[in-house]
């Protein structure tokens, strides 16, 4: 094998797509979580730019859980700094998997919230009363993300440029 040919498959392998879902525990509390929501996603819609990372954010009162996709190093980096921040706890993840292609492309960080609009459509979801991510498939994550975006319920500050 040529060495061209090497580096072109190392660039290939280094460059995959990878996406990783995880959920978390929302510590932010109900005084002034707009604000606090709006900070966040400013932020995350920001760096995520900067590193080519898509995604999205489901959350209710209780919880987060968000698909983050893009290059894995850079998904990684992403994942440990949520990791951090006090505004999450106890953060698992439920699957680190290769993806053929974004599901986000156009999003840096699509944001919506459980509220009275989008409560069908996580009802149709998973079919219970809050957010339990013991019982999440990634399969059902990804399909309520989808589809809150196709209706309109992502908010639309998180497109990207």
């Amino acid at each position: 094998m040529a060495t061209c040919e090497i580096y072109a498959l190392k660039a290939v392998i280094i460059m995959a797509m990878t996406r990783l879902i995880y959920f978390s525990e929302n510590k932010i509390g109900l005084l002034g979580r707009a604000r606090q929501i709006a900070e966040l996603q400013a932020v995350a819609v920001d760096r995520n730019r900067k590193v080519r990372i898509t995604g999205a954010l489901v959350y209710d009162d209780l919880w987060f859980i968000q698909a983050l996709e893009g290059e894995r190093s850079a998904v990684k980096l992403v994942f440990e700094r949520i990791a951090r921040d006090k505004r999450h706890a106890n953060p698992s993840i439920l699957t680190l998997t290769n993806a053929s292609a974004r599901l986000f492309g156009e999003w840096s960080m699509g944001f919506a919230s459980r509220n009275a609009k989008t409560e069908p459509l996580f009802g149709l979801h998973w079919c219970n009363k809050g957010m339990n991510p013991s019982t999440m498939t990634e399969k059902g994550i990804l399909s309520l993300m989808v589809e809150l975006g196709r209706q309109g319920h992502m908010d639309s500050l998180s497109r990207a440029a």
